[in-house]
């Protein structure tokens, strides 16, 4: 290991990755929105006068990009492949907001081994500790086992769902495998395109019952964001910030203490869990 990445190793085992605080925004199956949930809450956290990431954690199959309607001129493959440094991964996307893309089509992105994803990991956390105030990490749909390493990282794991009998079981089965596998015990949760306030309680309810019943995961529900029509139109023009969704996720998440820090950074569990 280079000195470099011993040094840096040194200071994640002295717990001095606490300055950034991380949260990922998870799902049991994709196309409940949660990576309009990521986009939006950058935005939100933005416009407070911090300076936001979102990682697209999707390695190889990255989308928040596409969202944008942005092509970054470099994405991890090229840090990977040696033609980038990762302090030229980020792309601005307003004053305070950027976003660093998972890259599209590379099979080797998901795949890749151990010392390759150390370096990254070491690299990724030397540059958001040093630049940002909030890291979102939009995850890869279901119980992916990158997913896992993220959610059960993050200082606040956000797990979306939607009012679909698929997407309640998907999450809670999300969840149990959190729980289960890493000892997680709180999440929170938002209900997306719900008809009114008394569907997504009861959406919440359902999957807390869940929760309760076949594991030791305590459920936060902090709020929900209506079903809305014209987010299909929106999507398709790349255009996915939208004023109402950004308003009734701003009112769930102000239900958050996101400034929480646990006593282990987010790098140091993660290390941690490659055996590093």
């Amino acid at each position: 290991m280079k000195t470099d990445q011993q040094l840096s190793l040194l200071s994640l085992r002295e717990g001095r990755d606490l300055k950034t605080t991380y949260i990922s925004i998870s799902s049991g199956k994709g196309g409940v929105g949660k990576t309009l949930v990521a986009i939006n809450l950058g935005e939100i956290l933005s416009e407070s006068g911090k300076r936001v990431l979102i990682f697209d954690g999707d390695l190889g199959l990255s989308n928040v990009h596409l969202m944008y309607g942005i092509s970054p001129s470099k994405d991890l493959s090229d840090f990977i492949r040696g033609f980038a440094t990762i302090d030229e991964l980020p792309v601005e996307v307003s004053k305070n907001l950027f976003f660093i893309s998972g890259g599209s089509g590379f099979q080797s992105l998901a795949d890749l081994p151990k010392t390759q994803l150390t370096n990254l990991l070491l690299k990724l956390h030397e540059f958001a500790e040093e630049n940002f105030h909030y890291v979102i990490i939009d995850t890869p749909p279901g119980i992916h086992k990158t997913t896992v390493l993220l959610a059960s990282s993050a200082n606040i794991p956000i797990v979306i769902t939607t009012p679909e009998p698929t997407a309640i079981m998907d999450a809670y089965a999300l969840i149990k495998v959190i729980n289960k596998q890493e000892g997680v015990r709180d999440f929170y949760v938002i209900v997306n395109k719900a008809d009114n306030s008394a569907e997504a309680r009861t959406v919440a309810e359902s999957l807390e019952l869940l929760a309760v019943r076949y594991t030791s995961a305590r459920l936060n529900y902090i709020g929900y964001v209506r079903y809305r029509k014209n987010l299909i139109r929106r999507v398709i023009d790349q255009s996915p910030v939208d004023r109402g969704f950004k308003e009734e996720l701003r009112e769930a998440v102000s239900n958050l203490n996101l400034d929480v820090r646990a006593r282990e950074g987010f790098w140091s569990k993660i290390l941690k869990k490659l055996g590093v």
